[in-house]
């Protein structure tokens, strides 16, 4: 973020709460960790009938600092998102600042708890498990810095190869290993076949087959059919198109993480992502405390803290951690049966809340 205040980001006077939240708010925090403050903002209600929308959030490119509106706020609340409900018991250390509205909100805040909450809590648990084994094949399988190449997804068969010579016709093979030059050559859609082209050498003449990002075809003179086919091409575009997404995403991950945080993968003692797994037992313990108290567990300390912090450090196997999951879901899952907590929460007394705290700060304005 480059200027809190800045021009994009919430004024002083539209913050109703700033927090540091995070492994900080944990107590899991180590030396390496980065500090993610997270706050909530109010916009006059007014800005909601133009017809530009005002933003859910702000953000820096890292999302180490995130605000969120005061409507995206509510709205993630009723629908039992983990992280939200956690700003709502932030450790009294963390809060950097509140105001009148938050602590009407804090006031209330026993709303927005329901069973429902704990069973976001696993969901979300379980999908840190699938994106702990997802990152691992980041550290093993490494893209290159160069992005993918439409021609490593072209196969192609030359002319005095469609008959087979050795017995075999029509067997393409990677563009690479061929003599064929897209560049000096012109293509023409292969009528009832998918993602199939005839190639024509046209040589220095050549539009070439490649603009940019599309394949062109051209028309192709009748004279032409015969003395410059040059044989047929074959583009697997989409799986292209898949690489060039997984290549985006891995050097995006390779820009934003923690450096730190990869050292036990990338030097082959674990084969995942302890931090993950770390968090998706504090998640789970979490939705645990809802059912057993009533709220979140969020400050970790004791036992449950050094467990946490074993599971970080590696101390732990990855089926290990993956039993204790289980054995937290079937707590959990009796814990429900008995559970007085509304099975959901009060879409409509949750509405009435953000008018409440909206017309509550636009006239303290």
């Amino acid at each position: 973020m480059s200027s809190l205040y800045g021009p994009d980001h919430p004024s002083s006077e539209r913050i109703l709460f700033e927090c540091v939240a995070g492994s900080r708010a944990y107590g899991t925090a180590s030396a390496d960790s980065d500090e993610d403050i997270r706050g909530i903002f109010a916009l006059p209600r007014a800005s909601y009938a133009d017809l530009t929308a005002p933003p859910n959030q702000i953000a820096d490119a890292r999302n180490n600092i995130v605000y969120y509106s005061l409507r995206r706020t509510i709205e993630l609340l009723t629908a039992a998102n983990p992280s939200m409900l956690e700003l709502l018991y932030m450790p009294a250390d963390c809060v950097r600042r509140s105001s009148e509205e938050m602590n009407c909100l804090l006031a209330r805040r026993t709303l927005f708890i329901s069973s429902r909450c704990a069973d976001a809590h696993i969901g979300y648990a379980f999908s840190q498990i699938k994106k702990a084994r997802g990152q691992n094949k980041w550290i093993n399988q490494p893209k290159p810095e160069q992005p993918p190449r439409k021609e490593d997804y072209c196969h192609v068969i030359r002319r005095d190869e469609l008959l087979g010579a050795n017995g075999t016709p029509c067997r393409p093979q990677r563009l690479a290993a061929s003599s064929l030059d897209l560049t000096t050559c012109h293509a023409a859609r292969l009528e009832h076949a998918r993602d199939a082209y005839r190639l024509y050498h046209y040589g220095a003449r050549a539009r070439g087959v490649f603009r940019g990002d599309t394949l062109a075809c051209e028309p192709i003179p009748g004279d032409d059919e015969t003395t410059r086919f040059a044989g047929l091409l074959f583009y697997n575009e989409q799986a292209w198109k898949q690489a060039l997404i997984d290549h985006q995403n891995y050097w995006t991950w390779r820009r934003e993480r923690n450096e730190a945080r990869w050292q036990q993968q990338e030097s082959g003692e674990l084969d995942f992502d302890a931090k993950n797994l770390m968090h998706t037992i504090r998640l789970l313990l979490s939705g645990k405390a809802i059912l057993e108290r009533g709220e979140p567990l969020v400050r970790v300390k004791g036992e449950v803290l050094q467990l946490l912090r074993d599971i970080r450090a590696g101390r732990y196997r990855y089926a290990e951690i993956l039993e204790m999951a289980d054995a937290i879901v079937a707590d959990c899952e009796r814990l429900k049966l008995h559970c007085d907590l509304p099975a959901d929460i009060d879409a409509a007394a949750a509405n009435s809340l953000l008018h409440e705290l909206s017309q509550a700060w636009e006239q303290r304005r």
